[in-house]
């Protein structure tokens, strides 16, 4: 499986090396990756791993997990400010 999760925020790559073994000691995660640009995680993990366990070690190391309707708020707030 596949999780791309949207945080509010994003650290330098000293933090993201910090979030990649705290996100990949969780069984069942093998691939983690930190896009500081979109501000975008994603994980690659087995059906062990539910996304509220990894937005929970997300939310522990200081990252702030935006829910789908937050974006879906967030776009919509966007396409009507254009």
């Amino acid at each position: 499986m596949r999780q791309v999760i949207k945080v509010e925020k994003a650290q330098c790559c000293v933090f993201n090396n910090q979030i990649n073994r705290e996100i990949a000691s969780l069984n069942g995660v093998y691939s983690v990756n930190v896009d500081n640009y979109k501000n975008e995680i994603t994980i690659d993990h087995t059906t062990e791993v539910s996304f509220e366990m990894i937005a929970k070690k997300l939310e522990e190391n200081g990252y702030k997990v935006i829910s789908e309707r937050e974006r879906t708020h967030d776009s919509n707030n966007m396409n009507q400010e254009v």
